[in-house]
């Protein structure tokens, strides 16, 4: 039996009909780009001009920047059926086929100058479609519906199975834990391609009508304006946002901001208080991963902010902290981090030797935490991130605490570099604070105070900026670079 078309889709198309009025798309001053009504006729349109190229239960790769292209086309794709691999916007031509031969997709839909040698069947205003010829077919698990594209641990495309119970799953979890609905307009700031993008932008317009507003750029004066001018109720970001527009000068008021979140990367404390300062709102740290959606939230109002905290379990989601033997552990205890969750996905393509997939609803993630009494997770590192120095273990997240609370530095990365005597020496790359004068030695002086000597940083580059891409990860490949290579400021000894 063939597949139905999308019911998160068709429930959009049931909205458009029942108040199409309503918006759906806000521009960065605050209009309306399009209704419901106007967003599903545009929908429409595009499945019925995809079915005369693309076939039902099709493996396609999507990658186009954020906007009413990228929606009406994910959406029409679905409607097809087809299972959709989305793709970075900013990912180069090749990483684009590495990506689509990952999955076995049969067409891409791009940008027609990032299409270059691929056979081009339709061209239109959002992009083009690619028909990819000699395709190696990868088997699927049944319901497949979206696959989202990650490089993993090992550089190389790897992707996330998920059906559209998962992704309904999410968006009804994230929307009833976070308390917006149809009528509280989204920011979307970061990418709608990411993991992130899609369980807070994406798929809340589509199950539940929240009309999503678009920055012209991500840069903090941009961002500020549409936050203000759409009346911004709920705020995915990322802590590099979070930062920059705490430090904005003419900061406009935002009295329509309820929800403003932080994830993809640790938020810094320093940056969570200078945004509550600044705007009077809380950042509520966010956790989750591609696997399986969101998984904790920081919830309460009060500004203050641990370094590790994620906050507890969402709504629907259970969360353990488990030993080697996937038994619990009690609260204090640190171990890995268990999640129970109808968001959990279908499986990891092609399959990891260690997956985390433990069967339908669970998944192990790979962070490590600890638990408290009242149910509060916080993250203490990455399984396998341990550094090995001269036989004794040094978790890269304690240096990195350290680090952070040296007076002049704004944010670190910690990371081994390979020793022929020692087996690995730590090294790090920190961000100086602006107008701050960083020397190694003051650097080297408060890792001494607070860190055993094996832990005490062998090399230092100091930056002006982390190397991050455009969900506020550190880029690691960039980051042994600067380690390698020759930095402002760095020592060996």
């Amino acid at each position: 039996m063939p597949e139905a078309p999308c019911p998160i889709v068709r429930r959009f198309l049931a909205l458009a009909r029942r108040a199409g009025e309503a918006p759906a798309l806000i521009g960065p001053d605050g209009e309306v780009i399009a209704t419901r009504a106007a967003l599903a006729a545009g929908i429409e349109a595009q499945r019925a001009a995809y079915a005369g190229y693309i076939r039902p239960g099709a493996t396609v790769v999507l990658s186009l920047p954020n906007g009413i292209g990228l929606v009406r086309a994910f959406a029409a794709l679905r409607l097809l059926p087809a299972r959709v691999a989305l793709v970075d916007a900013a990912a180069p031509a090749d990483e684009i086929e590495r990506s689509a031969e990952a999955v076995g997709a049969g067409w891409i839909v791009a940008a027609p100058e990032r299409l270059a040698g691929e056979r081009i069947a339709l061209t239109e205003q959002a992009g083009a479609v690619a028909a990819r010829v000699d395709v190696a077919p990868v088997a699927m698990p049944e319901f497949t519906a979206l696959l989202k594209l990650t490089s993993g641990s090992t550089g190389f495309p790897r992707a996330v199975a998920v059906g559209t119970r998962q992704l309904a799953a999410d968006t009804a979890q994230i929307m009833r834990t976070m308390g917006f609905g149809p009528g509280d307009v989204t920011a979307a700031a970061i990418p709608l391609t990411h993991s992130y993008g899609i369980g807070n932008c994406l798929i809340p317009l589509l199950f539940g009508g929240t009309p999503l507003a678009f920055p012209t750029c991500a840069l903090p004066a941009a961002l500020a304006h549409t936050l203000a001018a759409a009346r911004v109720a709920h705020f995915p970001a990322v802590p590099a946002m979070v930062r920059a527009l705490a430090t904005l000068g003419d900061l406009p008021d935002l009295p329509d901001l309820r929800v403003c979140l932080a994830a993809g990367a640790p938020l810094a404390p320093r940056d969570a208080a200078a945004f509550h300062a600044a705007t009077g709102h809380k950042v509520h740290v966010f956790y989750g991963c591609s696997e399986c959606g969101g998984i904790t939230y920081e919830r309460g109002d009060a500004p203050a902010h641990e370094p590790g905290a994620v906050g507890s379990a969402m709504d629907g989601v259970r969360v353990q902290v488990v030993d080697e033997e996937l038994r619990p552990l009690p609260a204090g205890a640190e171990g890995r981090v268990l999640v129970l969750s109808r968001a959990v996905g279908l499986a990891e393509l092609p399959p990891a030797e260690d997956t985390g997939f433990l069967g339908p609803g669970r998944f192990l993630a790979g962070d490590l935490g600890v638990v408290d009494d009242d149910g509060l997770l916080t993250l203490t590192g990455r399984v396998g991130e341990y550094l090995n120095v001269a036989g004794k273990k040094v978790h890269p997240e304690e240096v990195r605490r350290v680090l952070e609370e040296i007076p002049g530095i704004e944010s670190a990365v910690i990371a081994g570099l390979p020793d022929p005597h020692r087996g690995q020496l730590v090294a790090a790359v920190v961000v100086a604070e602006r107008g701050a004068t960083l020397t190694v030695h003051a650097v080297l002086a408060g890792c001494r105070a607070r860190l055993a000597p094996h832990k005490v940083p062998r090399r230092i580059v100091i930056v002006d900026e982390l190397p991050t891409s455009d969900r506020g990860k550190v880029r690691k490949e960039a980051v042994m670079r600067l380690l390698t290579g020759s930095g402002r400021s760095q020592t060996a000894g």
